[in-house]
């Protein structure tokens, strides 16, 4: 099948129908004429608030998508994943129960666990909310009611015999489950819930042990969401049991989080989706008690995953691993792998770590009403998760992406796997990234076309965003109101505006304070009718990793663009100047390639936004910064007591020296961290700048990803140009968590031009 069959399966209309109001149905609606109305059930209590929101998202409800190619992609992925037929789902939890079981096995994962079941209840539940299609709501009920008659009397839930019952999968079944109570306000979810919490807490408890296993600190988010929406303590108890104390305190008291892994014999990393998405549990941990360190946690985790971890696309996570300190870099360039493959397959897990990175950073605007969460939001809708080629008839999926300066290709493999549940649940979490509000302010997270309806203290106000961005650089906000009405109208100054944002109502300058990465605020009487317009600088950019010089992505607003193929006939995408259109003539190729080189570019490449484009083009995402020269270790002068291996000088004694003399605007300078790392003063044309720390724990090692070497790197940039000594004298201390005192020095890349 190939790329837009599935597209092609539905209209042009179809598709740009999503959400639109002739397709809704109410909830109540729904409920009667599905029977789901129960009297109320024995353990139900009244919802729990501990914490008010300072922002409320609008929660899949009272928002449309408008005609864009987001709304395409939420039309084409629904009616993927309602033409899968119920009996084929169902097929394995009839078989073990010994019934009935029409339909054919899916394969892949979903055929040995039934991997995305609770996944799919949870993305139609929030599909439908944001729909309002009823045969969403009738599907989402249908498979919550046909699996729960193969629940075993005590309470397993398994797609297989026995062992389909670890806590990864329970977290599935309990997001599901809570999703369909929460946005179909179906009572029948929460009885399921009960019997199925009830046979896991059987499994875990051994008296004061619990027993853990397969990402288990993901549990407490959903687990906590019952107890909010319920008030039955059992779920809290249970929640509780789960936290990531040791891992969650290490953010919170802004420690190295690889401190916390075991000794060396032991070497493991860090999974990355799953240990992102743990944020999510410390959030809700917060949200169900109210006590600081869990905000903390999440607050100091985003910093911590911005400054070390995120790509430009807002991915992270090569080959699925969160990245030592300095390590970010080398996983563009080269790997390291136990296997003989030496090629890293991909950056970035798509649609699961979208999902991940979406919920926390919606939690962090909730819970702190800042702006600048939502440059993450904006930079996986574009980049991420609404960058994905589309799976095929077979359930194969674009699993990971890859951002290799060797060039890359969008590839599809996994079949029925975890990705293939959060895509579903993305697509119907959508609408709930674009607004947020609070009593007197209505907030545009996400430039895209969307209709709002939001009710405030003096009425009701419509909202329509028409805009064509990122293609174009203008927004428009069309606001209707019955009467006029005084409130506030705040967008989101993206971090890469630098704070420049034109703005017009009703076509005159209105002046406002636009700072980046905070909310500007538009208040005042509206008319019946009004018109604001706002204009972006969607100047093409480079942006090297952060705190890094190279490599660099090239962006226009939240928009990675990607050198590839100029496509027959293909006209239009991001516009740009004349004198950028065409990356051979400011774009390096990368001279260290050895694997997949370019050929020499010619006229026939252009820059294309990544998610224009499709599966199988060639496409390179990151290049070397332009200007680069390497410096190797052994041109630098030294004195003191200086010592050489293969891979590096090395000292441990103090006032030991290394004198490097270059030209140029920007260097980095190289080496290796240890757990026996010390500690030296850096020195820039005698001016002193810095005092750097080579100690990391070395201790991350993950079968796919060999992480026990690990890199250091200091830069500066923006010297004047001309000649400049860096003079790097060794201390001779270790720090608190440090076996020793080693400076090591491997060499330096220097930079001639100031600009990329």
């Amino acid at each position: 099948m190939d790329e837009d069959s599935l597209l092609g399966r539905i209209s042009r209309g179809q598709r740009l129908s999503v959400g639109c109001g002739s397709a809704r149905s109410s909830v109540g609606e729904l409920r009667c004429t599905l029977g789901t109305t129960m009297p109320p059930l024995s353990y139900m209590k009244d919802k729990i608030t501990v914490v008010e929101d300072v922002l409320q998202p609008f929660q899949c409800a009272g928002v449309t998508l408008l005609p864009s190619r987001i709304a395409d992609q939420v039309a084409s992925v629904k009616a993927y994943y309602m033409g899968l037929h119920p009996n084929d789902i169902l097929r394995g939890f009839r078989a073990r129960k010994g019934d009935w079981a029409p339909g054919k096995e899916l394969g892949g994962a979903y055929s040995e666990s039934g991997l995305c079941f609770g996944q799919w209840l949870s993305g139609f539940a929030r599909l439908y909310k944001s729909t309002g299609d009823p045969q969403v709501g009738e599907r989402a009920l249908y498979l919550m009611r046909e699996w729960a008659k193969t629940i075993d009397q005590d309470g397993y839930f398994g797609y297989t015999d026995r062992g389909g019952d670890n806590q990864y999968l329970f977290d599935k079944y309990v997001c599901g489950l809570v999703d369909i109570y929460e946005f179909m306000e179906c009572a029948e979810a929460l009885e399921v819930l009960a019997r199925i919490t009830g046979y896991m807490e059987r499994k875990c408890f051994d008296g004061e042990t619990t027993d853990r296993n397969h990402e288990w600190y993901t549990l407490p988010e959903n687990l906590y969401r019952a107890y909010l929406l319920t008030g039955d303590k059992r779920y809290f108890d249970f929640a509780k049991r789960f936290e990531y104390t040791e891992y969650w305190d290490a953010f919170a008291n802004e420690e190295d989080p690889f401190g916390i892994l075991p000794p060396p014999e032991k070497r493991e990393g860090f999974h990355a989706y799953s240990h992102v998405n743990t944020f999510s549990s410390a959030a809700m941990a917060y949200a169900a008690t109210g006590e600081r360190k869990y905000l903390d946690t999440v607050v100091n985790a985003y910093n911590w995953l911005k400054e070390t971890q995120l790509y430009a696309t807002g991915g992270y996570g090569p080959e699925e691993n969160l990245v030592v300190p300095d390590g970010l870099p080398d996983s563009l360039i080269d790997i390291k792998r136990n296997h003989s493959d030496v090629d890293l397959r991909f950056h970035f897990e798509t649609s699961c770590g979208s999902w991940a990175a979406f919920k926390m950073a919606k939690y962090l605007m909730r819970f702190t009403g800042q702006a600048h969460y939502g440059d993450w939001i904006e930079r996986l809708m574009y980049n991420g998760v609404g960058a994905l080629s589309p799976m095929n008839e077979y359930g194969m999926i674009q699993y990971g992406s890859n951002y290799s300066v060797f060039g890359a290709q969008k590839m599809r493999s996994t079949v029925w796997f975890c990705c293939q549940g959060s895509l579903l649940q993305n697509i119907g979490d959508y609408s709930s990234l674009i607004f947020f509000k609070d009593e007197e302010n209505l907030y545009v997270n996400l430039f895209l076309p969307a209709k709002v309806h939001w009710k405030h203290s003096q009425g009701e106000v419509i909202v329509e965003q028409e805009t064509s961005f990122p293609e174009e650089s203008t927004v428009r906000l069309k606001i209707q109101c019955a009467s006029s009405q005084y409130f506030g109208l705040r967008f989101r100054v993206p971090g890469w505006s630098n704070g420049v944002v034109q703005v017009q109502i009703n076509g005159e300058a209105y002046s406002v304070d636009t700072v980046a990465g905070q909310w500007a605020t538009l208040q005042r009487n509206w008319d019946t009718t009004s018109v604001v317009e706002l204009q972006f600088d969607m100047s093409i950019r480079g942006e090297p990793l952060t705190s890094y010089l190279s490599p660099v992505a090239v962006l226009s607003g939240p928009v990675v663009l990607a050198k590839a193929s100029v496509r027959s006939g293909h006209h239009g995408g991001i516009p740009v100047e004349s004198a950028l259109r065409y990356p051979a003539d400011w774009l390096d190729i990368e001279s260290e390639v050895r694997l997949n080189r370019f050929r020499q570019l010619h006229y026939d490449q252009e820059l294309r936004p990544l998610y224009d484009i499709r599966r199988g083009e060639f496409y390179q995402l990151y290049h070397t910064r332009h200007g680069e020269e390497s410096l190797c270790a052994d041109s630098f002068e030294y004195s003191g007591d200086w010592k050489t291996n293969s891979f590096c000088r090395y000292t441990a004694s103090a006032n030991a020296t290394c004198e490097i003399k270059f030209e140029g605007a920007a260097i980095c300078l190289e080496g290796i961290r240890g757990e026996d790392g010390g500690m030296a003063d850096i020195y820039i044309d005698s001016e002193h700048k810095d005092t750097m720390d080579q100690f990391a724990y070395t201790r991350a090692r993950m079968p796919r990803y060999d992480q026990s070497s690990v890199p250091f790197r200091w830069s500066i940039d923006g010297l004047s140009m001309g000649e400049h000594t860096v003079r790097i004298v060794a201390k001779g201390q270790k720090g608190d968590r440090a076996t020793g005192s080693i400076i090591r020095l491997s060499g330096a890349k220097v930079y001639k031009l100031r600009k990329y």
